[in-house]
């Protein structure tokens, strides 16, 4: 993934500042916000868990209306505890689910004005996940732990809004939705700064 990255962002550094004449040319910014994510299967497979996440991002603007995207975020690792009864065992479950990957996107723009715009976009995110759970008997006063991994791609979906200071620095606020199996709500809420060439 390094790598991936590292590649990106050269591609894009090397890009010449002639595009920022028109509608069209290379960017690349930086964000924070949150992730969160939100299982509900039966009563011993449940989590609703947040963590701050970054992301990193390179892109190309065709034209006014239409860019193409490409992301690398890090959800950082969200957390839920969860305390009962388990086959008569008084139990405290920790799960931890650490998610990041590759967004690819296209995206939609429409301008309001010289500075400010709407966007949407529509793409597949490639993503890893590390999920540890901890489960705590506290009539024996121990803890089994159990690790596991999944990766897979699927569908995602953003809605956002950008104000541009200049022609080449601008920050943006986006919703982004990920349609992750398995998974009914996986989401980000950030900010980002934008560089355009």
């Amino acid at each position: 993934m390094k790598f991936i990255i590292a590649t990106v962002a050269t591609a894009l550094l090397a890009a010449t500042p002639a595009f920022a004449a028109d509608d069209s040319g290379f960017y690349v910014g930086a964000g924070i916000g949150e992730f969160g994510l939100e299982l509900d299967h039966s009563d011993l497979i449940r989590f609703d868990g947040s963590d701050t996440a970054f992301k990193v991002l390179g892109g190309y603007q065709l034209m006014k209306y239409f860019a193409f995207e490409l992301e690398y975020i890090d959800a950082g690792e969200a957390e839920d505890i969860w305390r009962g009864e388990y086959e008569g065992y008084s139990v405290k479950v920790t799960n931890t689910i650490g998610l990041s990957g590759f967004n690819a996107s296209a995206v939609g723009i429409l301008p309001l004005g010289e500075k400010f715009s709407v966007f949407g976009k529509v793409g597949v995110i490639y993503w890893d996940a590390d999920l540890k759970e901890k489960v705590y008997y506290e009539e024996f006063d121990n803890t089994d732990s159990f690790k596991d991994s999944d990766s897979g791609n699927d569908f995602s979906w953003g809605v956002g809004a950008a104000f541009d200071f200049t022609d080449h620095v601008g920050v943006r606020v986006e919703y982004q939705g990920f349609e992750i199996e398995d998974v009914d709500t996986a989401d980000l809420i950030s900010g980002s700064v934008v560089w355009k060439f």
